[in-house]
């Protein structure tokens, strides 16, 4: 524990966890006394709460961002309630930037089962025509098919 005064020292240690309120009331009395008597700590303390203010506030738009995204995925797969499709369809009347999103998001689909389909129809290096001929043979070719579309559709 700290004694006495605390110097620039040890508010430039203090900062983070005080921002994060994580100090004993004691030493946050402390902290704050320093800084509301020394303008050069004080104008630390503001631009670092100031930069993580703005770095938590992206984290949130970014997680926002994910959910929609992960929303919008499941509408297009016809994994969502018969409610929350009716409620995403009419946003997506409103919104031409939802829209855009969900378009977006079936291409991308589209676009990926092509190319797992084309896996499978055009192997053209012979390890993996190997493979492929071994799966074939042992039949299952059908289970490696379920487990790889179970792979995009979880993620």
């Amino acid at each position: 524990m700290l004694k006495g005064n605390l110097t620039c020292e040890d508010i430039s240690k203090l900062i983070l966890p005080y921002i994060d309120d994580k100090l004993s009331q004691s030493t946050k009395n402390r902290v704050a006394l320093h800084l509301r008597n020394c303008p050069f700590c004080m104008e630390k303390y503001r631009v670092i709460k100031t930069l993580f203010e703005s770095i938590r506030q992206k984290e949130i738009l970014r997680m926002k961002k994910f959910r929609q995204f992960r929303l919008l995925s499941a509408f297009c797969d016809n994994e969502v309630s018969k409610d929350m499709s009716d409620k995403i369809q009419g946003t997506l009347e409103n919104s031409q930037t939802l829209t855009l999103k969900v378009h977006k998001i079936r291409t991308l689909g589209k676009v990926l089962n092509y190319g797992f389909e084309k896996t499978f129809s055009d192997v053209n290096l012979s390890f993996e025509k190997g493979v492929m001929t071994r799966v074939k043979k042992q039949g299952l070719i059908d289970k490696v098919k379920d487990f790889l579309s179970s792979c995009v559709l979880s993620q």
